[in-house]
């Protein structure tokens, strides 16, 4: 069937209209310390937004050569950011991985290999001594048409910066402990974290165990979760964060996790794994995690009947783990950092 001439140009002109008023969302350049956001299953959503969902940070993204020798894009977080266990006190998310640009959410990959082995309740001395051992690590594998930068860099969680980018040179590969193994080779050598909530700090390495470096001076809190942690010294990856107890910080090693998600043998992670090699300025604007919060708290308000969901993520602190009480103030390090 012919349409008329008055009828195909209505048409056109109306698939133009269609086309301006919903453009697609083109996908940002993505790199550690970023804010992320990962839905569960029945997150509601306004607009471009999910309302309600757990917030977290990124590690580093790169590029991983498996033990078959298959290249796999990827980016870097804990574990419990992109949870698809039963574990109690975490709600599941479905596995899709969005960034909160300030035009809404947009998708920049799904949840890989993961494992989170820490305890929720740091009040019991068994609970404690797993956190030495418990890995803690996500991979979430980055969408083709994803763009990453390896200039570490965050904003708190009022939007404010803490430093300047800092560009990641490698992952840093020590020799992998066993579980129950203590070491203390890292004693007050310096870190630095990027993530979303409290931004950029440095502090001091106090021991390591398998799945854990632990530090002093970090003012890590929820929303941190999985940002980048990194030697200001060499600007190498030390791993992504992950939990505190006391004053004290817990980060989870890159290359342990490395090693165990994709069979790398100890020792080899710094030629299978190649961070971003593209050092572009983020060009997107980031919603905050204080926005966000607002945001969600005005939905509940005008939609009480998904209180309950909204609350249990409420109640779960921005999905990490333990609260921490103040911690002390962060040494000054200097030649901190290289600048972008």
């Amino acid at each position: 069937m012919k349409l008329s001439r008055s009828c195909a140009g209505v048409v056109a002109v109306f698939a133009a209209a269609m086309s301006l008023a919903a453009p697609a969302m083109a996908a940002p350049v993505v790199g550690p310390g970023d804010p992320i956001r990962s839905p569960m299953v029945g997150s509601p959503k306004e607009g471009n937004r999910f309302v309600g969902v757990p917030m977290c940070s990124t590690g580093v993204p790169g590029t991983v050569t498996d033990h078959f020798g298959q290249k796999h894009k990827v980016m870097l977080t804990a574990g419990h950011c992109v949870n698809s266990q039963n574990v109690p006190g975490l709600p599941i998310v479905t596995g899709d991985v969005y960034v909160p640009t300030s035009d809404g959410d947009v998708h920049i990959g799904k949840a890989g290999a993961h494992r989170f082995e820490l305890p929720n309740d740091s009040s019991d001395p068994a609970a404690l001594l797993q956190a030495f051992n418990g890995a803690d690590y996500g991979f979430i594998i980055l969408d083709d048409d994803v763009k990453t930068t390896s200039a570490s860099y965050s904003k708190d969680e009022n939007g404010q910066a803490h430093g300047d980018p800092v560009v990641m040179t490698g992952i840093q590969d020590n020799p992998t402990l066993q579980p129950g193994q203590v070491a203390v080779d890292n004693l007050g050598k310096p870190i630095c974290i990027d993530g979303s909530r409290t931004g950029r700090s440095c502090g001091y390495q106090v021991f390591r165990a398998r799945n854990g470096v632990w530090s002093v001076g970090l003012n890590m809190d929820h929303g941190d979760s999985g940002g980048n942690a990194y030697d200001p010294r060499t600007n190498e990856v030390i791993g992504v964060n992950s939990m505190v107890v006391g004053p004290i910080s817990r980060v989870q090693p890159a290359d342990v996790a490395i090693e165990d998600a994709y069979g790398v043998p100890d020792g080899q992670v710094a030629q299978n794994f190649q961070v971003a090699g593209a050092t572009d300025q983020r060009d997107t604007e980031y919603r905050t995690i204080a926005q966000d919060s607002a945001a969600d708290e005005d939905y509940r308000a005008r939609h009480p009947e998904s209180d309950s969901l909204l609350q249990s993520v409420k109640d779960l602190g921005i999905f990490d783990v333990p609260t921490i009480p103040t911690n002390p103030a962060s040494p000054a390090l200097p030649g901190v950092p290289s600048v972008l």
